[in-house]
């Protein structure tokens, strides 16, 4: 951590990408509260939600776009003070309660994701560029790591600041002016963030380009890309599941749970919280020598272990725990994916090859958090249960097909 901290890119890069994080995460919590105060309010709510993830499925086009750009840093800095003027436009339409101005938010809130997106894809080469190979994967797990703090701070800060004042439109300029200093700290940093200058080789066709992202994952992370897309795709599927899912079990044990309901959420959201942040920062020494692999056969097996607890023994205690086990190794996953990916794909698809693995983890969001909560709820908590514990046989099942 203290060669990262004497690397001028990475730190401006972090820095700009914390105050990033903290506005996205705010304004999303606003929009919500925002949107609850219409008539149709659960119709309303629902498009906020579909509209904050949907910015994922971009993520292949996004991520060719920024492949295809010389100066990215030029870019990345350029697109914050686009947000920073989004927000500025957003904030002068939150002041009246219209539906027809709730659907412009909406869409200027998605564009403003779209463009984060794109913002993310740009900053994957230059992470590539300016941090050594071997710091890589400590790099991704400081500025992801730091991103799930931001996020709780983020929506604590929303959620506090309408509490106080009940004003929508301050909520709007607070976070133009999180991207507009996102902007400034890339410009502070701007003659550190300078690639050399190369001639961008966009593939041609898509089909080349899918054979390149192929070569690249199988050759990083020593899997087969089925088998490796495969086991992402079932994991996050229970993945985006499981805080819907314990939700219910809450309200269905609530009379039997060690706390209030509100607190027993706490406790386990914290627990989760805690977890994912040091699985995020911990990336050296032993940790550092854990393979991909290793750390979802991890989360498999404790995510099976949660399930089990849930239909047998419904201890609070066991799905702390395994929220705190399962928060940690996500924590692994993620960096020791990308980091293994940016060893050996060529900075040519660098965007591509990230947006395709954020679109396959946005597609297979609705599986879970859609189709295993209706289990729950029409069908009972046990067929839930099943499912996920079937999904998560798959995701380890895929993990030890040959390449």
């Amino acid at each position: 951590m203290k060669n990262l901290g004497r690397n001028r890119a990475f730190v401006t890069l972090t820095v700009a990408d914390l105050f990033e994080t903290i506005g996205t995460s705010l304004f999303n919590i606003i929009l919500l509260t925002y949107a609850r105060t219409f008539a149709q309010a659960n119709l309303m709510v629902s498009l906020v939600s579909v509209a904050t993830v949907l910015p994922g499925i971009f993520g292949m086009l996004t991520g060719r776009l920024a492949d295809s750009q010389t100066n990215k840093r030029g870019w990345l800095a350029g697109l914050k003070f686009v947000q920073a003027a989004l927000y500025l436009v957003l904030a002068q339409l939150i002041t009246e309660k219209q539906v027809g101005l709730l659907l412009i938010i909406i869409v200027i809130n998605l564009c403003s994701d779209v463009l984060g997106m794109l913002s993310g894809s740009l900053r994957m080469p230059l992470l590539q560029a300016k941090v050594a190979s071997e710091l890589q994967e400590e790099a991704l797990g400081i500025n992801q790591g730091i991103g799930v703090l931001m996020q709780t701070m983020g929506q604590a800060l929303g959620v506090s600041l309408l509490a106080a004042t009940g004003d929508y439109r301050l909520a709007g300029y607070l976070n133009a002016i999180t991207f507009l200093i996102a902007g400034l700290v890339l410009l502070s940093g701007y003659e550190t963030l300078k690639l050399p200058s190369a001639t961008v080789t966009v593939t041609s066709t898509f089909r080349q380009l899918l054979r390149q992202v192929r070569q690249a994952m199988e050759a990083g992370v020593h899997m087969n890309v089925l088998s490796l897309l495969g086991s992402v795709l079932f994991l996050n599927a229970v993945g985006a599941s499981v805080d819907a899912l314990l939700n219910l079990y809450l309200i269905h044990r609530a009379t039997q749970l060690p706390f209030s309901f509100g607190v027993a959420i706490l406790v386990m959201n914290t627990a989760d919280v805690f977890g994912s942040v040091a699985g995020n920062l911990l990336h050296t020494g032993y940790f550092q020598r854990w393979t991909f692999r290793g750390v979802m056969l991890t989360t498999v097996v404790a995510f099976e272990g949660l399930f089990i607890n849930l239909l047998f023994w419904q201890n609070y205690w066991v799905v702390v725990t395994i929220m705190m086990i399962g928060g940690f190794c996500m924590g692994q996953a993620n960096p020791k994916l990308m980091a293994s990916l940016l060893k050996v794909v060529d900075q040519s698809i660098v965007g591509s090859l990230g947006g395709i693995i954020n679109s396959l983890a946005t597609i297979s969001i609705p599986i879970g958090s859609v189709g295993l909560v209706l289990l729950d709820n029409i069908v009972s908590p046990e067929a839930a249960y099943l499912t996920a514990m079937g999904l998560l046989l798959a995701c380890g099942g895929c993990l030890f097909i040959r390449r």
